[in-house]
């Protein structure tokens, strides 16, 4: 669960830094064709840093969902086992009052 809490921060600052970059092409509009060259080029790597987060935020979710259902069969087995034990245990119990 923090590995997605991380992976969410770092998709939320990509996003940050991305609408940070069209804000500057905004204020430097005309500024010169270099500087939106540059832009271009930060905002392709931004683009790319999104892509990766994303793809990390799905894989986390899929680990995080494949680890809940882990715990849930787990917990099932947990509980099968308390049974029978409980059951062993009343039967000793019962044995030992004849």
């Amino acid at each position: 669960m923090a590995d997605d809490d991380g992976a969410k921060a770092r998709l939320e600052a990509a996003v940050q830094r991305l609408e940070s970059a069209l804000g500057r092409v905004a204020e430097q509009d005309g500024a010169g064709s270099a500087d939106l060259s540059q832009l271009r080029l930060e905002l392709d790597r931004r683009d790319s840093e999104l892509a990766a987060l994303r793809a990390e935020r799905d894989q986390l979710s899929q680990t995080l969902a494949d680890t809940r259902a882990e715990a849930a069969s787990l917990q099932g087995a947990m509980d099968a086992v308390s049974t029978r034990l409980d059951k062993a245990i009343n039967s000793v119990h019962a044995l030992l009052e004849e």
